[in-house]
């Protein structure tokens, strides 16, 4: 590998690990509540990564990646689609998918301090935070593998939220008051 191509691969990786959480944001935007989401986006880096040569290093890689997210997204609802699962019609879908990227600001400062603050969380909060938000089952489920009630798991789902939100707050004004 040559020293051109180890730059280059390198700026990819850089792109990729700093657009992830907008792709991420773009996917479980055009796929809202499909448990597939995540695979669609494993799928979508390893499309952006298979093709990295094709990349022109100076150009959009943010709107390249999104590009190539759309159309991963599109053929895994057409897949569903043969399935006989329809989650969103094709020209919502396309409606969305053209708002989106606007709508997702790159490298969202939110984001990144939501991010931030989860690290904080201990981990079993962070299991039911996840149960919660990335999985499609019910909280129930989740109250009987912890031994706990579901009236306590929310209990402690709205603290985790008010405080991730009091974190996310302190976060962002502690990142403006740095020149």
């Amino acid at each position: 590998m040559s020293a051109s191509d180890h730059n280059d691969t390198a700026s990819v990786v850089s792109l990729l690990t700093k657009h992830q959480p907008d792709l991420w944001a773009y996917v479980i935007t055009l796929m809202p509540g499909d448990p597939d989401a995540a695979d669609v986006l494993q799928k979508v880096n390893l499309v952006l990564w298979t093709k990295r040569g094709t990349f022109k290093p100076g150009t959009n890689f943010r709107a390249w990646a999104f590009s190539v997210a759309r159309f991963e997204v599109l053929a895994h609802l057409k897949k569903r689609k043969r399935e006989g699962l329809v989650l969103l019609d094709e020209e919502l879908l396309d409606t969305i998918a053209d708002e989106a990227p606007d709508a997702l600001a790159p490298g969202d400062a939110k984001l990144a301090a939501l991010e931030h603050c989860l690290q904080k969380i201990r981990p079993q909060d962070r299991a039911l935070l996840d149960h919660r938000y990335m999985s499609n089952r019910g909280l129930s489920e989740f109250a009987e593998r912890v031994g706990r009630s579901v009236s306590a798991l929310s209990v402690t789902l709205h603290r985790l939220r008010a405080g991730l939100r009091q974190c996310v707050k302190e976060r962002l004004r502690e990142e403006e008051a740095l020149p």
